[in-house]
């Protein structure tokens, strides 16, 4: 449990991290966890779907979930006098959901029609096709929705197995950030029977070994849009690793800002594309670096020419002094005002207790970034941007002249 105290506001966030994601399925039930953030709000053995929306609406208060691959949160803002109310609401779709058939069955309807959403956005699908290759054989393949062929085969009896598995109250971390002290959170979840008893054994997630990432490849796939959306990247450091925030700094140096080399060189100087972005994520064993542009199919061989030449420019020449400056300071704006709103304080004070060992203040971040080197951020391009390494990934519809 993590909280953090803000006594001028007048509002509290208050999460449930679960640690279960997409990458603690299978190909068979690949989508469950997403399914089951879906399923919790349908539903109680005590409240139905509508008595559950009433009484967030109630207290004039915003909930919502989301899955990715490593977690689950579940999370609701409201007024600072409604947290004994909307704990207990939160409690009890928790623990008690139905998983009523019929609800089931209609929450797989939304889904389908989530995926439908995704397939119309292409940077959506490039994402998960790039996540196909660089974890052939991984859990982190698998798309966080799943796919209509896994969505058919999960039933209420793998729902069941798989939640209570996964989703045990003593393996989750609670978060909350506004106007309440950390003693009154402690004091409010020891009147909840449910707390009690010993911490449950976590299950240990998929360490596969990484297959089929390995050497420079290309792949491509057609889609049903105009322009070309282009991928180039591959494994990264882990979320321990000493390189994370290095590896940030050098992504957000490389194609994270509008005066970055990649945006400068080609949006502002060339003109070949409106979108182009360096990134970087980071899980529990390793990571992801990506380089993103989308374009005319006339420009897709011209910008990989332009990525990789400045990549490799960068692993001859050096990062120049002026520019981990001017990326160092971009970064320390970001940071801070990501976390004014207070939804994203408590989401950064959940995840963090969840996978890292060490909850570090704004300050102590602030002061890594500070301490960063040039040296430091060329080390980051000869040990993850090797041109030999990277893959590329492209999906479009017009796509003659590209496959040469």
């Amino acid at each position: 449990m993590i909280s953090e105290s803000i006594d001028h506001f007048r509002s509290i966030s208050l999460g449930f991290w679960v640690p279960a994601g997409s990458r603690d399925e299978d190909k068979k039930n690949n989508g469950i966890t997403h399914l089951i953030e879906h399923l919790i709000f349908k539903g109680t053995k005590n409240r139905t779907y509508r008595d559950i929306a009433i009484e967030f609406d109630v207290m004039g208060a915003e909930f919502n979930a989301f899955t990715d691959k490593e977690y689950c949160c579940i999370y609701a803002d409201f007024i600072d006098v409604n947290l004994h109310e909307c704990m207990g609401l939160l409690l009890d779709i928790i623990c008690n959901p139905s998983f009523h058939p019929l609800h089931i069955k209609t929450e797989k309807k939304v889904v389908l029609e989530e995926i439908k959403m995704m397939e119309d956005n292409p940077s959506d699908m490039l994402l998960d096709h790039f996540y196909s290759e660089v974890f052939q054989g991984h859990p982190l393949e698998l798309p966080i929705l799943g796919t209509r062929k896994s969505l058919g085969k999960i039933d209420r009896a793998s729902i069941v197995e798989y939640f209570r598995s996964r989703f045990r109250l003593n393996d989750m971390v609670i978060s909350a950030a506004g106007n309440i002290a950390h003693s009154r959170l402690v004091d409010l979840i020891k009147h909840y029977p449910v707390f009690s008893g010993e911490k449950d054994e976590v299950s240990e997630n998929d360490a596969a070994a990484l297959a089929g990432n390995g050497g420079r490849g290309r792949s491509i796939y057609k889609g049903s849009h105009r322009a070309v959306h282009m991928c180039l990247g591959g494994p990264g450091c882990d979320r321990n690793s000493s390189d994370r925030h290095p590896m940030s700094l050098f992504t957000n140096l490389l194609g994270g800002s509008m005066s970055s080399r990649l945006f400068q060189r080609i949006r502002e100087e060339e003109g070949l594309a409106y979108s182009i972005s360096a990134s970087n994520i980071q899980y529990m064993d390793t990571g992801l670096v990506f380089i993103y542009a989308a374009s005319s199919a006339k420009n897709v061989k011209k910008i990989l020419r332009l990525i990789t030449g400045e990549i490799e420019d960068i692993r001859k020449n050096g990062i120049k002094p002026e520019e981990l400056e001017r990326a160092r300071e971009n970064m320390k704006g970001n940071i801070v005002l990501a976390v004014e709103d207070i939804s994203s304080r408590m989401f950064r004070l959940g995840k963090t207790l969840l996978f890292d060992k060490k909850v570090l203040t704004i300050d102590q971040i602030l002061k890594k970034i500070d301490h960063i080197t040039v040296n430091d951020l060329n080390d980051i391009a000869q040990k993850y941007f090797d041109p030999e390494t990277l893959r590329t990934v492209i999906l479009g519809k017009d796509m003659e002249g590209i496959r040469q």
